[in-house]
């Protein structure tokens, strides 16, 4: 990875500005309800997460060149691990409706455990990145045992 792209099969992929908080809520909530990419609706999830990480008018190239590699859920979820890696690697900036500061967030349900990525970003007041972030680590953690 480089800057502001995601690299996948030797191409470079430009990151998207944000997620949208509506795709990571659905993806969250498929997780958390012990669905994965074999059923539909964690499909459904992770393609709307992913297409929600790149710029749109590089996004058809990427889904073009991911059904030629037949690139499976791990490799996919890659992709979407290096582009939140780079938003939080970002500077960031208090919103314009914030008198109080960022909110505060609670320790990681994994303790000591959780990535520096997960860290930073629960520092940064990214909450739901933070879990997406623990979430794929686990499940990879998980596939790995």
């Amino acid at each position: 990875m480089s800057g502001e792209t995601v690299e996948f099969h030797g191409e470079k992929y430009r990151i998207a500005g944000q997620i949208g908080l509506m795709p990571l809520m659905r993806f969250a909530k498929v997780a958390q309800d012990g669905v994965d990419s074999s059923d539909m609706d964690g499909l459904v999830a992770m393609y709307d997460l992913m297409e929600q990480c790149l710029v749109d008018e590089d996004w058809a190239r990427f889904a073009a060149a991911a059904t030629k590699h037949r690139a499976d859920g791990e490799e996919l979820m890659g992709v979407v691990r290096q582009a939140i890696e780079a938003m939080a690697e970002r500077p960031t900036q208090r919103s314009s409706d914030s008198s109080d500061g960022p909110p505060s967030t609670s320790g990681s349900s994994t303790g000591d455990s959780s990535s520096p990525v997960v860290r930073r970003l629960e520092r940064q007041g990214r909450p739901d990145l933070a879990l997406l972030v623990r979430r794929t680590e686990q499940d990879q953690a998980a596939r790995a045992s």
